[in-house]
């Protein structure tokens, strides 16, 4: 098939996914920090505590400019993963691995229908194969692809240090041939890019602190360390629970929910990592850049707070893909075989996922949105009691709402601010009677902020796909002689 076919049907069926996908909080919450921000300098003040660095949130923020619709945020993004599709579809490998791979289940569903910086990650790190399996010896675009993909996410700078470890490592000979003039500059945009990566992913050292607190196991702990082995059984192998109840397959996997015992676990992530060792060991530079992500990718992860998201382990997927483009004519016709049996699972991934999110909200943001549009009486007051489901509701609305942080009206989430529970039900109680009703949005019992005796229930929303976006919405109503 030739480019434009691949790229039609991707965007096609792209612009229908995500049609039927609702947004989930981490979605609207970087599409709020852009869209709220007055300012380019307010933005970057907004992305201070966010941990990532700034790329994407910098597009989000010119998407905003012009429209403030949710869904010019989710066609950029699928713009931007058709170009990672024309890249591929420009590889040398097999019509077959192309398809199988095009429409897996990252580069189809998790980095394309939902809108999130992964996807530039991935344009980043193939267009970055691309050009060196092209001339290695282009340092200038190499540098500045580099610069771009460290500043799209913390795992994609793990990257760029794994590949510029490798490319220095596996082409000593070739980099002493190259001008100096050309090697400092190039070295200025990779160490800048570094620089610029680091200041935004680093929160300050308050936060930083709390947020290495929100792991509560110990660092020789058996499952900080499970799940740290576990990472490439879970990115190159995912396999999500089929079976999980409520139809909440999205960051499950399968092989945690079988109760195995450790060492069939650590069998297992051993076959994990050995065979795509095993698969580019003929090429010195796919297996050396391979490696080194493992190592450093590893070495990060098991420091940091337990992260469960199948986005996160998504990245050696990723890794390996590159990994295999570039050693493709070098492994064997088993190896192959293999390979392509591991492509055609994340295709039944990505086509059960696709599926799914068509048949079930991934979020119910959207759904609740709709409803509270229904269900208002003029301008009522609405309050959403858990600021995780603020963000997707108000990315809808376009409204700001009760900020259980501070009291003030917000959309996004401030993670650094919290009020206790008494300060938080005094402004409720000094908020809330200032109408004769309001509507109240809540994902846990209330009777510790609110008298429930004044509740009354409208609506539930349980059918998300993911855990916590479900809710239920409530009318909070004065009694008479009330104050």
């Amino acid at each position: 098939m030739g480019v434009r076919v691949y790229v039609f049907i991707f965007f096609v069926l792209s612009i229908i996914g995500v049609c039927y996908h609702e947004l989930w909080l981490d979605e609207a919450h970087h599409f709020l920090l852009a869209r709220d921000s007055n300012s380019f300098y307010e933005l970057i003040h907004a992305c201070r505590n966010e941990g990532h660095p700034l790329l994407w949130n910098s597009i989000l923020y010119f998407v905003t400019r012009f429209s403030p619709n949710v869904f010019y945020m989710q066609l950029v993004h699928v713009l931007i993963s058709c170009l990672t599709v024309v890249v591929i579809s420009k590889s040398n490998l097999s019509v077959g691995e192309k398809v199988m791979i095009i429409f897996g289940y990252f580069i189809f569903y998790e980095y394309t229908i939902i809108s999130r910086n992964y996807g530039l990650s991935a344009l980043l790190i193939f267009l970055l194969i691309q050009a060196y399996s092209k001339n290695k010896e282009a340092l200038l675009k190499l540098s500045l692809l580099i610069f771009l993909l460290a500043n799209t996410h913390l795992y994609a700078l793990l990257f760029f240090v794994a590949f510029v470890f490798t490319y220095i490592v596996c082409n000593r000979s070739t980099v002493f041939s190259i001008k100096p003039g050309a090697i400092l500059t190039a070295a200025l945009i990779v160490l800048a890019g570094w620089l610029l990566s680091v200041y935004f992913i680093m929160p300050p050292i308050a936060y930083a602190k709390k947020f290495m607190s929100y792991s509560s196991y110990g660092y020789l702990s058996t499952e900080r360390i499970v799940n740290t082995v576990t990472v490439c059984l879970k990115g190159l192998f995912y396999l999500p629970d089929y079976t999980a109840p409520n139809h909440h397959f999205e960051n499950s996997h399968y092989f945690l929910t079988l109760n195995l015992k450790l060492w069939v676990l650590y069998l297992l992530s051993g076959i994990a990592i050995g065979i795509p060792i095993l698969i580019l060991r003929a090429h010195v530079f796919a297996l050396t850049l391979f490696c080194s992500f493992l190592l450093i990718f590893s070495m990060v992860y098991f420091f940091l707070p337990l992260t469960y998201g199948a986005r996160y382990f998504g990245f050696f997927y990723l890794v390996f893909l590159a990994c295999y483009w570039l050693a493709r004519r070098q492994v064997s016709r088993g190896w192959v075989r293999l390979s392509f049996v591991i492509f055609a699972l994340q295709f039944i991934n990505g086509m059960y996922a696709y599926s799914m999110d068509i048949c079930y909200p991934f979020s119910e943001s959207k759904n609740m949105n709709d409803y509270l549009k229904q269900v208002r009486i003029g301008k009522e007051n609405v309050f959403i009691l858990d600021r995780t489901l603020r963000p997707g509701i108000s990315a809808y609305s376009n409204e700001k709402y009760f900020g259980v942080e501070n009291g003030a009206l917000l959309s996004y989430c401030l993670w650094d601010t919290t009020l206790s529970d008494s300060m938080l039900k005094v402004k409720l109680d000094l908020a809330l009677n200032k109408d004769s009703s309001c509507l109240v949005v809540a994902d846990k019992p209330v009777g510790n902020l609110l008298d429930t005796a004044r509740l009354v229930k409208l609506k539930v929303f349980d059918n998300s796909i993911l855990k916590g976006e479900n809710a239920v919405v409530y009318r909070y109503q004065r009694k008479a002689g009330d104050k």
